[in-house]
């Protein structure tokens, strides 16, 4: 099953994906999600910057850019971690790109 067409629960099929990815990658960078779905930069950032608005996620500047993550202080946040982890089993897609994420730091000097 795939998230893409089907679901929008969320508010929206991709809107649900970036809040899926992060449930399951627990803090990301915005160009990362841009990445691992293989998205636009700007309707990304959109994305986001609505779900903070609404307090559902939260960021943390770091260096240049945000670190982004699901707000631990949303008065639903473990009930909402659980749902979207029980709806990444359901995607395989989502799955896959959250395990195509960077694993080793870059290297020293770059």
């Amino acid at each position: 099953m795939s998230l893409r067409r089907e679901l929008k629960l969320l508010g929206s099929p991709r809107r649900t994906q970036v809040l899926v990815l992060l449930a399951l990658l627990g803090e990301s960078f915005p160009s990362e999600i841009c990445r691992l779905l293989d998205a636009k930069k700007a309707a990304i950032l959109y994305i986001l910057d609505g779900l903070e608005a609404e307090g559902i996620v939260a960021s943390r500047p770091l260096g240049r850019t945000r670190r982004m993550e699901l707000d631990p202080r949303f008065f639903a946040a473990k009930e909402l971690r659980a749902l979207l982890l029980k709806l990444a089993e359901a995607d395989d897609r989502i799955q896959a790109a959250a395990a195509r994420r960077r694993a080793r730091p870059r290297r020293k000097g770059k």
